[in-house]
């Protein structure tokens, strides 16, 4: 890795993060969502087996979590702007050769050449948030820099249902996966005018390079019980969402797919303002105030929702769904946070974070996955409350963490 790709000016923004940034952030977000839930339908479309679609989808997060792993000594010290310029310009490339590819197989290396995309794309933009921020705005940056993510991605997967609505066959899919790469074309040229070069990283002496992981003082008990949380949060949050939440719906309330898209949509856009106002509180007010009040509404959603069920309200279960995006806010935007505050510097404490988030998005989908079929929906819910609970008493074992202003 040539060495002109370390970060060697390494002054913040004191102006803080551009409109900018933000918006094409929230371009990226909506790039990354657009064809995220197309892709399985799609490969099945080109001839594979539902297993082969599975490992498909799966392949993207395989990638960004070996690169999380062996990349530590190598994505967070290339320079930002180019870091994300070229994992989006990887994405648009992964997606136009997806939308072109004639078979399966084809398909899944354009995949795999999103992932190393991502990875570079995921690793780059919240420590260019965080730097151009400046000190004492960590909260804020990556609170508004997850919401604008997130917001893109939730406006993602309906443009991409227009998309595909548009032809018949896979030609909407198509379709879907060509637009998809304009977004992403248009996200990797933007970065390059609203990002000052070498003006969003950290000092560094260290040579880009792919190693062994080396994240130094992470293995403190207080910094991995901080990771633990965000690891738990995040993790369940993304079964919720992804997993549980939909299938109660369907098959113990018997809610219609547009009924559970307007549900879920006021969900996550509740979480992305809470991300956004709860990043920016806790650079003021602290972490541990508004991340023990997201655990313990999350529990009490949570155990409203196990009430519907016994109920059989459907009333009591969409206001339990709708509250859980208050509390799941606080689980996306404040970990990372923490993360940074714990760690011995930016770098190690976003690619630390981003390493436990994956372990928790695989092993709580699992978990409570498997919980669905084992023990039904209510108790899933439950296990669910307690993972939250679990996170509010590592929440008050790591403390506060927000450091003194100077």
């Amino acid at each position: 890795m040539a060495t002109s790709l370390v970060v060697e000016n390494e002054t913040p923004s004191p102006q803080g993060l551009p409109i900018g940034f933000h918006f094409f952030s929230m371009l990226a977000g909506l790039s990354l969502g657009l064809t995220a839930p197309l892709t399985a339908g799609f490969a099945i479309a080109l001839g594979s087996s539902a297993f082969e679609a599975g490992l498909s989808v799966a392949s993207l997060t395989a990638i960004v979590f070996v690169m999380d792993i062996f990349g530590t000594r190598l994505l967070p010290y290339i320079e930002a702007r180019r870091s994300i310029s070229f994992g989006m310009a990887l994405w648009s490339i992964g997606s136009f050769g997806s939308a072109l590819s004639p078979n399966m197989p084809v398909m899944a290396s354009f995949r795999l050449l999103q992932g190393l995309g991502l990875a570079f794309f995921a690793s780059a933009a919240p420590q260019a948030a965080v730097a151009m921020a400046g000190p004492g705005n960590v909260g804020k940056a990556l609170g508004r820099f997850t919401a604008c993510m997130a917001l893109g991605s939730v406006v993602g997967p309906l443009g991409g249902g227009a998309l595909v609505a548009i032809g018949t066959g896979d030609t909407g899919l198509r379709i879907a996966f060509h637009v998809c790469g304009v977004l992403a074309a248009l996200c990797a040229i933007g970065v390059w005018w609203v990002i000052p070069e070498h003006g969003a990283g950290f000092p560094s002496v260290e040579r880009p390079r792919l190693s062994l992981p080396r994240l130094p003082g992470i293995l403190r008990p207080r910094s991995l019980m901080g990771l633990g949380l965000g690891a738990t949060g995040q993790g369940v949050r993304s079964a919720l969402a992804i997993t549980l939440l939909p299938l109660v719906a369907v098959e113990d309330f018997g809610l219609s797919s547009v009924g559970i898209g307007v549900v879920l949509s006021c969900m996550f856009l509740l979480e992305v303002v809470i991300m956004s106002v709860g990043g920016s509180a806790s650079d003021r007010r602290g972490r541990r105030p508004i991340l023990a009040a997201s655990s313990t509404l999350g529990v009490g959603a949570v155990m409203a929702g196990v009430a519907a069920l016994y109920l059989e309200s459907v009333p009591l279960f969409i206001g339990a769904v709708i509250v859980l995006g208050v509390a799941c806010g606080g689980m996306m935007s404040l970990p990372p946070a923490m993360a940074v505050d714990l760690a011995s510097s930016p770098q190690v404490g976003l690619a630390s974070y981003r390493i436990s988030k994956d372990f928790g998005f695989t092993f709580y989908t699992i978990l409570i996955g498997g919980a669905i079929g084992a023990l039904g929906s209510a108790a899933a819910l439950a296990l669910c409350a307690v993972c939250f609970a679990v996170v509010l008493v590592l929440a008050l074992a790591v403390g506060e963490t927000l450091p003194p202003r100077p």
